[in-house]
Order: C-alpha cells, then structure tokens, then sequence
C-alpha cells in the first residue's frame, strides 16, 4: 500500500467493538477456532503464533478451549487494537513492530507448530499472498501446520428485502470499495489450494462457506459489512484523490444501506478457511 494511502480501516476502540463482534460471528459460522485436522495433530506443548492478531481475541478464545501448556503468540504492526495485558490468559502475549511482508527474526525461524492467520486482506495484492505465505511458512517447525481465514469480498452484494430496490445502497457501497482497492491497490483473491500446493504444503484443504448459511446470522453479517465498506471508503474520502466518493457521498449511501437492512437485505460473501501442513524436510 502507498505511503500516502490511509490504513482504510480505523484503529479505535469503536473498529476495536466490530473485530470483536465480527470474531464472534465469524466463528459462528465457520462452526470452529480450529480446523479439525489440525486440532487433532498439535503437541502437547503446542507453540502457536496468530500473525495480524489485531485485538488477540482468537488467541484468547483458544487459549479457554486449550491445554494450558499450549503457548500463543500474537504478532500485529500496530497494538492500537490490543487488549489490555492484565486482560489476557498467562500463556498468550501479544507483540508489536511486526510485518508479516518482511522476514523474522532469526529466533523465530522453525519454532511454531501453527501459525494462524485471519484477515489480511486489506494489506494484500497481486503476488502479494504467494510472498507472505512464504514468509510465515519460515516460522513453522516440519510437519507444522497453517491455517489462513479470510473473506471473499469481491464477490460480495446486497440481497434485497421487502422493498424492491432496498439492495442498493449495500450493493453500491461495496463495489465502490472493491472498485477503488482493485484499481489502487490491485487488490486480488488467490486459488487457495493452488497456491498452498505451490509453496509446497501437503495434506491441504479448503472450507468455503457463504455468509447467509445461517439465515439468522444475516443481518450480523451485513452490520458487520456495513461498518468495514463504509468506515473504508470514509477513510479513502479524505484523501479527497480523483475517483473517490467525498465523504457526504459515504454517509449518504451509508443512510441508504442502513435502510436497505432494515428493509431485510442484505449482504453476502465467501468466507475461506484454508489449512496445509509443512513437509517434514
């Protein structure tokens, strides 16, 4: 992302409530912290790093479900969105000055049966997936496995409600956003297994799983999304570049997807859960 470009997602204790929340929802949905298949393959004193852990909330919720001799490491660039220390369980810590684009530390290389990743899109692009996965896949141990969640947002729109034209104002929030981060940023969605295979993991698998499985769990969703879409292009508006929505055009579309929901659309997307395993060499 350019230097001149915002963080298009805030860093504050209301963006804190929506990860939160949208940790909450997520897990609902996909029906596990864990893949299975990992669960089932981790040692007793299990060294697991969550990369972009922005609040440590998985770790945390992990940590209530897991032996005690498991140890959780939270790595993010910014502990804007940390809980606080005297919050967290004795086995999870959480770092700063962390950039999963740039190598580790020497200390940190081989030392971790999984690494779990959740939502990074909003750094990624075009090769930018292929060379952090590389990157992280130096912290594991052979054999040790990855597990990578995201959410699919290209394929993202409003489903209307009882008023015929209410997906509107969803539908157009969220192509604006995915219009302006392809075209800016280049912003991509990978073939998840293909790329796993790629960089030499075994043994993988791909959940994908649509955010209205769960037909209560569609206005959470769309709340959530509406937050992310328009919270991101508030924060694109003031850089006031060619193309962007002014902020008054933000809140407006943002009135009329509130509207929309209210309405009963909705938004929908993918969400991926995509776990490997390290070879043993």
């Amino acid at each position: 992302m350019p230097e001149e470009e915002p963080y298009w997602l805030s860093r504050n204790p209301t963006e804190q409530q929506r990860l939160t929340r949208q940790h909450e929802v997520w897990t609902k949905s996909i029906g596990y912290l864990l893949h299975p298949s990992i669960a089932k393959s981790l040692p007793d004193n299990a060294r697991i790093a969550d990369i972009g852990c922005g609040t440590g909330i998985w770790m945390t919720e992990m940590a209530k479900v897991s032996p005690s001799t498991y140890q959780f490491d939270g790595y993010d660039i910014s502990d804007a969105q940390f809980q606080s220390a005297d919050s967290l369980p004795p086995n999870v810590s959480l770092h700063t000055d962390s950039d999963f684009k740039k190598p580790y530390p020497e200390e940190l290389i081989g030392t971790y049966d999984l690494i779990n990743i959740r939502l990074i899109i909003i750094s990624m692009g075009e090769g930018v997936w292929e060379s952090t996965l590389r990157n992280v896949l130096t912290l594991l141990k052979p054999r040790g496995a990855i597990q990578w969640v995201e959410g699919n947002f290209f394929v993202a729109r409003g489903f209307r409600g009882t008023n015929a034209t209410s997906s509107g104002g969803l539908t157009k929030g969220q192509q604006k956003l995915n219009g302006t981060l392809i075209e800016r940023f280049r912003y991509n969605f990978p073939d998840w297994t293909k790329m796993y295979k790629d960089a030499g993991l075994e043994k993988v698998e791909e959940d994908v799983l649509s955010t209205d499985r769960l037909p209560e769990q569609r206005t959470d969703f769309t709340e959530i999304g509406i937050g992310a879409v328009f919270g991101g292009l508030k924060n694109l508006a003031s850089t006031k570049a060619e193309g962007y929505w002014t902020e008054q055009e933000v809140e407006e579309y943002r009135q009329k997807a509130i509207e929309d929901m209210q309405s009963g659309a909705y938004l929908r997307w993918d969400l991926h859960v995509t776990i490997g395993f390290k070879t043993a060499n």
